[in-house]
């Protein structure tokens, strides 16, 4: 037992010296120049709103005249440029973007800022200061369909119509089966790219003291382009398209606090989102990508569809996740016919 508790100490030693000198060699190579945007906290300059004294980094294309819509990006995390292509709406709406607390170029805040509580308080301030008491249009993408879906559930009179494209989760059912899928080992590819993210993110010297991880998630996840990556099964040939899915600068801490919030002290699932969204009478639009395999067509008809009162379901075609960049012109055909017929 001795010589045996003895070989693995020595196993260990040697284990822990090879990663570290990997280590070492990795933050030597890797040294260079890695940069995150700023954020309204050290740039004033930047387009933005401010509510109960938290500037917002926002845009407005449009008549205020008409009927309002904002569009809520995914994540949690990400920001709104994304979702850009949405602004060729302006024509005939006034179109309301703005980027999540903690999220893109808005300010970073504590985890304990950043609940779901907040973000539709958030959400209801952002409608208050561009449409009042009128109610307006939402169009909410993958963590933004599912912060849209509480609010429905929540402020059923604050919206006149709502596009869901591609909601990840909105009940425990749903959840657990997303769950299942998504954690899935990615591969050794994947995981050792992972690794030199997480180097390379020790060379970020700010703007701010979330500069560093922030970099880490979009560096890890965004720009991994190889084999069994875990956004790969989100699009078409399972390769993530970088043109449709630009952006400013990941929130890391917002992603985290909401990825919490999925379930209780006790490791329980409690992703109810939908809870009371029958309350809403009027007719919502489901959009799913024919490409993803995890949260596209079948999915939602499965899990999500049967949740609301009115729903109609849409697929576009050759289409990943990111439906508004990589196929922006079939997505807004099928909002603004959804839009027009439920005048």
């Amino acid at each position: 037992m001795k010589i045996i508790a003895a070989t693995l100490l020595i196993l260990i030693a040697v284990a822990v010296v090879v990663v570290s000198l990997v280590t070492g060699i990795l933050f030597m190579r890797t040294s260079g120049d890695y940069t995150v945007a700023k954020t309204l906290a050290q740039d004033k300059t930047i387009s933005h709103i401010e509510i109960k004294g938290y500037p917002f980094h926002s845009e407005t294309y449009g008549d205020r005249k008409n009927p309002t819509i904002v569009a809520i990006h995914g994540g949690p995390g990400n920001d709104y440029r994304y979702i850009l292509p949405l602004k060729a709406l302006s024509d005939e709406y006034f179109v309301v973007f703005y980027d999540q607390r903690g999220a893109g170029l808005s300010p970073r805040v504590p985890e304990d800022q950043l609940t779901m509580e907040s973000y539709l308080e958030d959400l209801d301030d952002v409608i208050g200061y561009y449409a009042g008491e009128e109610p307006v249009i939402i169009i909410g993408h993958s963590w933004g369909a599912m912060l849209t879906t509480a609010y429905l559930a929540k402020h059923p009179n604050r919206v006149s119509k709502a596009v869901l494209a591609e909601p990840g989760v909105l009940t425990n059912e749903s959840a657990e089966v997303y769950l299942k899928e998504i954690l899935r080992f990615p591969g050794l590819p994947f995981l050792l790219h992972f690794y030199k993210s997480w180097i390379k993110s020790f060379h970020v010297s700010g703007p701010d003291e979330y500069a560093s991880k922030d970099f880490f998630y979009t560096e890890a996840l965004m720009n991994y382009e190889g084999p069994g990556g875990p956004m790969a099964r989100y699009y078409c040939n399972e390769k993530a398209p970088r043109h449709a899915l630009k952006d400013w600068r990941f929130g890391a801490v917002a992603s985290g606090a909401v990825r919490k919030m999925a379930k209780d002290e006790e490791g329980n699932l409690r992703m109810n989102l939908a809870e009371g969204v029958h309350r809403y009478k009027n007719k919502v639009l489901l959009i799913a990508s024919e490409c993803n395999q995890l949260i596209g067509v079948e999915y939602q008809k499965k899990y999500h569809l049967k949740l609301f009162a009115d729903a109609e379901l849409k697929v576009i075609r050759n289409s990943g996740h990111a439906m508004f960049g990589e196929r922006p012109e079939e997505s807004l055909r099928v909002i603004r016919a959804y839009l027009k017929s439920s005048d």
